[in-house]
């Protein structure tokens, strides 16, 4: 009975369940009114990253120098932003609703959602210009060449990807460090894709961040592969999943991927143009190529995902 009544294990038990509210409340308040991108915090994020870029990422610097500049770059904007926040967490009054207002801003899977949606009519309707469009504001890649087939297989990765960086990984994340670490990963995102390897003009510069997103990604990424992989034959699916995404670039998505190509039979992967640059991919997954049908369908079922992973996380807090 002291043991029930020990200040300190209450104290952690209180803790919990404001995680667990503050947790629920940033889901409900984000779907229903998701932060506008004009609106967004990580849009002045990314203005920075550039500026900071253009200083300090020149093209004539030895690609050693430029290597380590991106990780000082990325040392001092994710260092100076953690203490920021550490710091901001100890004066607020109400930890819990600190960090469901950071959750808030950190997640965007709404958007995610609405792009499934939105592109998965625009295939319907054969036109080629929206989707493009739409991919376009998703994606670093060139899509102005993209035919149907390839528009539905970017389209699939996408949604897929974005899903689980915009949504599972951040929830992943808070559940370990509370709104200051859903917030910080997903600041790692949005400089990964400013600075993304991909784009030339920042390859040795971007492989810091790059490496550790990838990094952050493959325990989340992978757990959530699981969830989607489960199915009649799910033993198939995650044997599908293990062998083919060892072999994409990075492993989480190369899981994630695998996994969803093998339970809904799609054509993932395969050839993709950056800068002008076309870039060899790993062929993933077999069955058909993604199709408005088929959109539809992974966006109903990775919204069920979802579901079973905040709950899932909710049992952690719980528990």
């Amino acid at each position: 009975m002291d043991d029930l009544l020990n200040p300190q294990q209450w104290m952690i038990y209180a803790a919990d369940q404001g995680r667990l509210w503050a947790l629920w409340l940033a889901v409900f308040v984000h779907w229903l009114l998701p932060l506008p991108g004009q609106y967004s915090p990580f849009q002045y994020w990314r203005q920075y990253a550039d500026l900071l870029a253009s200083q300090v990422n020149k093209d004539t610097d030895p690609k050693r120098q430029r290597k380590l500049a991106g990780a000082l770059a990325l040392t001092l904007m994710g260092g100076t932003l953690a203490i920021f926040l550490i710091a901001t967490r100890e004066l607020v009054w109400s930890r819990p609703l600190f960090d469901a207002i950071l959750l808030w801003l950190a997640l965007d899977w709404r958007p995610i959602d609405k792009f499934g949606h939105a592109i998965a009519h625009a295939i319907d309707q054969h036109d080629k210009g929206a989707a493009r469009a739409l991919l376009a504001t998703r994606v670093n890649r060139e899509t102005e060449s993209l035919s149907l087939i390839g528009i539905g297989k970017a389209a699939a990765e996408t949604l897929l990807l974005g899903t689980a960086r915009h949504c599972v990984c951040v929830i992943f994340y808070y559940l370990l460090a509370g709104g200051v670490g859903a917030l910080l990963y997903t600041s790692l995102v949005h400089l990964h894709r400013v600075w993304t390897p991909s784009r030339l003009s920042f390859y040795p510069f971007g492989l810091a961040s790059a490496r550790l997103l990838n990094l952050l990604d493959i325990v989340p990424m992978g757990l959530f592969a699981m969830i989607v992989a489960m199915s009649r034959q799910p033993w198939s699916h995650l044997k599908t999943g293990w062998q083919q995404g060892r072999r994409w670039r990075t492993l989480g998505s190369g899981w994630l991927l695998a996994c969803a190509g093998s339970r809904f039979q799609l054509s993932l992967g395969g050839p993709a143009v950056y800068q002008g640059t076309k870039t060899l991919r790993t062929k993933i997954g077999y069955g058909v190529t993604p199709a408005c049908y088929h959109l539809l369908l992974l966006r109903l079922k990775l919204t069920h995902s979802v579901l079973i992973w905040l709950g899932l996380c909710s049992l952690v807090l719980i528990v």
